[in-house]
């Protein structure tokens, strides 16, 4: 009688895939999944390496379909039984067009655990004339820390544990190559050189793959420095690796069991940082550098306020201090940092084209940029996409080609910017310029959309919000201040902005004590 039957899944659904190979303790079960296919060729190509006793297949599957592949299996491997898992409703199809050798069929929806395993035995029952029971034998180091990466309980192994790991404290340390590399190692002889290294320190490996490989590391309790030193040497001297090779340490911890909490919270996270050290070759948990404080978040709103008022050299330094700033936040997340400057870059477009500016050859170039700043690898090439455009739209805003009304503008807006608390009026500001009033209405509409009254009271309305926030001066006295000399028409204009009367502004965001009038 066979002690173990290997199962092969095949199914273009990963999750699928997955969901059946972790929601059942297979090696209890007295089965060992071998491998899993997302197609019919994927499925032939493992066969011939290794065939199963029992393979598990989906119907509709690109490249070659279910169909095709039990008809196959069929005709090279007979021996092989076969279990359809299928997402059509009326079986009677799926059954007609298999017509013979399937031994059962599992409706996707309906797929469980215990169905799935009853069927199982049902087959190995029809194979060996009785059920299969999970075969009692010693169980090798590399399938106990498989198993505890899985979230299984281990507590039956022990002894296995304690004989291979005789130590209290515990560390991961990953190698993997830089991402967006190409070039392989061989990591069994970097393994082999490392021990070699590490004296008194025991290590399996827990995870393998074709650009990294992970370590479990015990030792004892005065090793931890000494490990870290060990590992200084290695990353930053190159002595096993090429130099674009990383290397990092996770915190330490001091039971086996943590092993998997560790890796998904810790040693990933960490990894993760690594687009805020493109130069680094060793990160460990608990030496990482102090973020740069960032006391207040930026505030893209306020960027592009100051930037549709063609405040353009404050605008670019709040932003640019910000972005420097945030370039070193290394717990913040990669794409979050490259979206914020792709959504910069967007409402800057968007701005200038109200403001009439000519962007057309800056949008030509937008979606390549955008692409550049998604794909980029590191914080430092993310920038440099950033500020090269950047330098465009800045050559834009300051170049010649907009010069003698835009600059016209800009000292039109500056001179309200200076004298809004006055009783400012369109003749004066005519006078000032040596404009028509009728046409300066007109310039200042087409070049800023929107006309000078409403421009003038925004501003004057900005500023009053701040007063109400941060002073305690009366309501009447802040109409005064910003150039109101009718308190009834202020509150008129502050809620026809706003949405609210000046004294509901204030007890939901300022003073609570306000003065009376």
């Amino acid at each position: 009688m066979i002690n173990t039957y290997k199962i092969l899944i095949v199914d273009d659904e990963m999750l699928i895939r997955q969901g059946i190979i972790k929601f059942i303790d297979w090696e209890k079960e007295g089965f060992q999944i071998i491998g899993e296919a997302a197609n019919g060729q994927e499925a032939l190509d493992m066969i011939k390496q290794t065939p199963p006793h029992i393979m598990i297949t989906d119907v509709v599957m690109p490249i070659m379909d279910g169909v095709e592949l039990v008809k196959k299996v069929k005709e090279l491997y007979s021996d092989i039984e076969i279990l359809v898992l299928s997402s059509f409703e009326d079986f009677e199809y799926v059954r007609s067009t298999f017509q013979n050798g399937v031994v059962d069929y599992i409706l996707k929806p309906k797929l469980n655990s215990e169905d799935l395993l009853k069927t199982l035995n049902k087959i190995v029952g029809r194979k060996s004339g009785s059920t299969i029971k999970a075969p009692h034998k010693s169980i090798a180091i590399e399938d106990i820390m498989k198993r505890l990466m899985q979230g299984y309980d281990v507590d039956d192994n022990q002894n296995i544990i304690k004989e291979k790991f005789p130590y209290h404290n515990y560390s991961l340390l990953k190698l993997c190559i830089r991402h967006g590399e190409r070039y392989s190692l061989n990591w069994d002889t970097i393994i082999e050189k490392l021990t070699t290294y590490f004296i008194d320190i025991h290590s399996a490996i827990i995870i393998k793959e074709k650009s990294a490989v992970t370590l479990l590391l015990n030792f004892e309790s005065s090793k931890s420095t000494y490990i870290k030193r060990k590992l200084k040497e290695i990353a930053l001297g190159h002595f096993l690796t090429q130099p674009k090779m990383i290397w990092l340490l996770s915190k330490e911890f001091d039971s086996i069991n943590h092993i998997k909490s560790v890796y998904e919270d810790h040693l990933l996270k960490i990894q993760q940082y690594l687009f805020y050290f493109p130069d680094t070759h060793l990160l460990i948990e608990d030496e990482l550098p102090a973020e740069k404080s960032n006391t207040q978040e930026f505030d893209l709103n306020h960027f592009i306020e100051l930037f549709k008022d063609r405040q353009f050299n404050i605008s670019l330094e709040y932003m640019e201090n910000h972005v420097n700033c945030l370039a070193s936040q290394y717990t913040k997340d990669s794409f979050e940092f490259t979206s914020l400057l792709g959504n910069i870059i967007f409402n800057m477009l968007v701005t200038l084209r109200n403001l009439k500016y000519d962007i057309s050859e800056l949008e030509k170039k937008k979606y390549n940029f955008l692409k550049n700043l998604t794909e980029a690898l590191d914080v430092h090439t993310a920038i440099n996409y950033f500020n090269l455009f950047l330098d465009e739209i800045k050559a834009l805003i300051f170049s010649n080609k907009e010069n003698h009304e835009q600059a016209n503008m800009q000292k039109i807006l500056t001179y309200i910017a200076e004298h809004y608390k006055e009783s400012l009026s369109l003749t004066e500001l005519a006078d000032h310029f040596h404009f028509n009033p009728s046409y300066l209405s007109f310039y200042f509409t087409n070049h800023h959309d929107e006309g000078f009254s409403e421009y003038l009271n925004r501003i004057r309305i900005k500023k009053s919000m701040e007063l109400l926030e941060y002073s305690s001066e009366s309501i009447s006295t802040i109409s005064e201040k910003v150039g109101y000399s009718e308190h009834s028409y202020f509150s008129k204009v502050f809620k026809k902005i706003t949405g609210m009367s000046p004294s509901r502004y204030r007890r939901e965001y300022g003073y609570h004590n306000e003065k009376s009038f």
